[in-house]
């Protein structure tokens, strides 16, 4: 077998693994780095099947550029199909916001989405001379491995979480001759999440008792939901604004991908859905708490709600994922400051960080290559992946380079 990154190799984002052995090719991922400008994978090659492991734009933010030129069967769980298009959808109208070239058109969505073909976990699809099976990847709803079999056997994670969250149950280990697995936290371990919420449902109670109100910039995919589940217990008002509400709808007409189903129905009855610029005065005024997009405070309400409450000492901006180099979310945490409407400025509110993230920490990925026992472990989308060689010093380790292909 011939791998090939089309990126995602040594940098975190914009994974595209193309695999080739004999007739048969395949595509896992084929997504963006949502920097500014937006950096996008190497062109797209011709390959037979098209694997998405979930919804997320740093993995699928570039498919519709491949049927621009070629045709493949594209292969997801219903639930990352369901998800990913409104996220397409929307990086086009981001990009004409942001003045950037957008790569593809909305037709360009419909081809891809004429080519969908459901798999459903644990379900064993031959393709060629493979036989191909899904299994959670413990991230977001819907999100997958790929394991690929024929007279050996290829484990692809994408973006790995092997702990049980308020959505889901962590990623099992699966046995692979070759395990490709995501590297994002190597080298870091996460604080335990359990204590995390705590101190998290602390200082929001601290906040609104002192008279203040709570924003938290959030990704619309698998956060908005997750802190609603969390905070659905101290018995607040809580709105949710943005591309959160609609992925939260698609959760509930999706069945069979949350721990709970009904739980989740219950916690997003106690919440208030904010529908547009007109709702957001009255949201300001009457929530104790406000999660919103976008996650990096690049755009969306998310930038309105901040403005109005930048003298406000009492108030807090709670951050609860990753932030990527060069954007709103990276500066806060940094430096105190963001852009709005072009203007560089400092919010009085407080500012925290509470880390929920959804990737294993060193540990947790060096526990799984274990499990998982792979002759040869491939290590990308990250970009500290040298952090885990001392604690996977038993295995071939292979460390790819975007466009470099290598033999297996």
């Amino acid at each position: 077998m011939k791998i090939k990154f089309l990126g995602g190799a040594e940098e975190v984002g914009r994974l595209g693994i193309k695999m080739t052995e004999g007739e048969n090719r395949f595509l896992v991922d084929y997504g963006v780095i949502p920097e500014k400008p937006p950096e996008y994978p190497l062109p797209p090659e011709k390959v037979d099947g098209i694997f998405l492991t979930h919804s997320h734009l740093d993995h699928a933010g570039s498919l519709p550029v491949y049927f621009q030129k070629y045709a493949a069967n594209f292969y997801a769980t219903l639930m990352t199909a369901n998800s990913v298009r409104p996220m397409l959808n929307d990086s086009i109208k981001v990009a004409s916001l942001e003045g950037y070239p957008q790569p593809f058109s909305k037709d360009d969505i419909s081809l891809l989405y004429n080519s969908f073909q459901n798999l459903e976990y644990g379900d064993e699809h031959n393709i060629g001379d493979f036989s191909v099976t899904g299994y959670s990847a413990g991230h977001i709803p819907g999100s997958t491995m790929w394991h690929f079999q024929n007279s050996e056997s290829v484990l692809v994670t994408g973006d790995l979480y092997t702990r049980q969250t308020n959505l889901l149950d962590g990623a099992k280990p699966v046995k692979a001759d070759t395990l490709i697995m995501e590297s994002t936290y190597a080298g870091r371990d996460h604080e335990d999440r359990q204590a995390v919420i705590q101190r998290l449902r602390s200082r929001v109670m601290e906040v609104v008792e002192s008279g203040g109100k709570v924003i938290f910039p959030t990704f619309a995919m698998g956060r908005t939901q997750e802190l609603i589940m969390i905070l659905d217990k101290l018995d607040l008002n809580i709105s949710v604004d943005g591309m959160g509400n609609l992925i939260s709808e698609i959760y509930l007409e999706t069945p069979g991908f949350l721990r709970s189903q009904n739980e989740f129905r219950r916690a997003l009855g106690r919440v208030r859905k904010v529908r547009g610029p007109r709702h957001r005065e009255r949201a300001l005024e009457e929530s104790d708490i406000i999660i919103t997009t976008s996650g990096m405070m690049d755009g969306g309400p998310v930038l309105g709600y901040v403005e109005q409450l930048l003298e406000d000492t009492s108030s807090a901006i709670f951050l609860t994922g990753y932030q990527v180099e060069n954007t709103n979310g990276r500066s806060l945490m940094e430096n105190g400051s963001i852009d709005i409407a072009g203007v560089n400025v400092k919010p009085k509110t407080k500012i925290e960080f509470f880390d929920l993230s959804a990737h294993a920490g060193h540990s947790d990925l060096v526990k799984f290559v274990k499990s998982v026992d792979p002759s040869t472990v491939i290590l990308c989308h990250g970009d500290s992946r040298e952090e885990l060689l001392p604690d996977l010093s038993e295995y071939r380790v292979i460390l790819p380079l975007n466009g470099r292909e290598f033999d297996l």
